[in-house]
């Protein structure tokens, strides 16, 4: 009987045995499991950072180019210089020569220019210049030396680079759609899409040269800058006795022939008329005698009568 319960006893503590180093077998695959996928997140973990890392980076260079176009931009800036001045010169042809001197000098041109008499004989001008941008400061402080007074002078810019970065810009954009549209041309094959197309593609082209254009203009705006002269010369003008034309008998010759042409006008609309109403005027006149003729023997019979 004590052999039999020993017996029992031993194989109870066996299966408990194997029972227990079963549990720790599977808490190790699974501490084993686990490790590994913490292990494996923490790889994916690295890289989605060093992903990340990359992309920031990047964008960071990114921004670092925009930054710097952007400052080159600002450094490079466009602008559109006008000035306005008045001035007085004691003799204008002396101011004149001297001017043209100095725009050869500054590689300067002239646009446009007018010159008329005052009533008291003294000559004003206003000159329009176009001058290259680096000579236009040292073109206007080179007035005065030749030029008895500056009466007023207003200078003003403009700055046009937004708007030329801007024109840039849309410039690049439409040359993109124009690129696509020829594509599309090139490979469309029914009638309606080939109409189609090229009205799009003329428009986009039309609006590139309008594009152009104006970047042309703000080119040629920025590179050569206005200067508008107004010039008075303060010369006081005497006139001589012997420079005084009379023409005297000219005159009576002119006022005597005005007579003439006057008397011949009027005894003309006379003529022109009588006769023209003649068949109007005859009949009338007819009327009128016989009525003074009737009037007339009659106030003769009643002298006779009484």
């Amino acid at each position: 009987m004590k052999i039999w319960a020993s017996t029992i006893l031993c194989l109870i503590l066996l299966i408990t045995g194997c029972s227990s180093d079963d549990q720790e077998s599977q808490t190790g695959e699974s501490n084993d499991s686990s490790e590994a996928t913490s292990e494996e997140a923490s790889q994916d973990g690295a890289a989605d950072s060093s992903g990340n890392e990359q992309g920031l980076s990047g964008a960071n260079s990114e921004n670092a180019e925009d930054n710097q176009n952007n400052v080159a931009s600002v450094q490079n800036q466009m602008m559109i210089y006008n000035a306005q001045i008045e001035l007085e010169t004691e003799n204008y042809d002396d101011f004149n020569q001297e001017l043209e001197t100095r725009m050869q000098k500054h590689e300067a041109y002239m646009v446009e220019s007018t010159l008329h008499n005052s009533e008291e004989g003294n000559r004003q001008a206003t000159i329009k210049l176009r001058i290259p941008q680096e000579n236009f400061d040292p073109f206007i402080e080179g007035i005065p030396s030749y030029s008895d007074e500056v009466i007023s002078k207003n200078v003003s810019g403009r700055d046009v680079t937004e708007q030329y970065v801007d024109l840039e810009s849309r410039l690049e954009a439409k040359e993109k759609i124009e690129s696509r549209l020829m594509t599309f041309l090139d490979e469309a094959g029914k009638t309606e899409d080939l109409i189609s197309i090229s009205q799009d593609l003329e428009r986009v082209q039309e609006e590139i040269e309008v594009i152009k254009g104006k970047m042309n203009y703000l080119d040629n705006q920025s590179d050569f800058s206005t200067i508008t002269l107004n010039v008075t010369e303060t010369k006081v003008v005497v006139p001589g006795i012997e420079n005084q034309q009379l023409n005297t008998w000219e005159k009576t010759k002119q006022t005597f022939m005005t007579s003439i042409n006057g008397l011949s006008s009027f005894f003309s609309w006379v003529i022109i008329t009588v006769v023209g109403y003649s068949p109007v005027l005859i009949p009338v006149l007819i009327v009128i005698a016989l009525y003074w003729l009737y009037r007339r023997r009659s106030a003769h019979t009643r002298e006779e009568t009484d």
